[in-house]
């Protein structure tokens, strides 16, 4: 995470890499002085193991408030 500061604008940057994510994953909310970031994402895979098909399913959930 890196953060900058503009004290002549009062704006504040802050870029966050959030790597295998995509937008659609991704919400941030801002509330007067408070920056949210939630995260909510579920993946599924299939892999064909010769006679045996494997499914995994992930889910996750994730939010931070600065």
């Amino acid at each position: 995470m890196a953060v900058h500061r503009n004290s002549d604008a009062e704006t504040v940057t802050m870029t966050i890499e959030l790597p295998t994510l995509k937008q659609r994953d991704v919400s941030v909310e801002a509330h007067g002085k408070h920056l949210s970031i939630f995260l909510d994402f579920k993946r599924s895979e299939n892999h064909d193991k010769g006679e045996r098909m494997v499914r995994e399913h992930s889910c996750s959930k994730f939010s931070r408030t600065w």
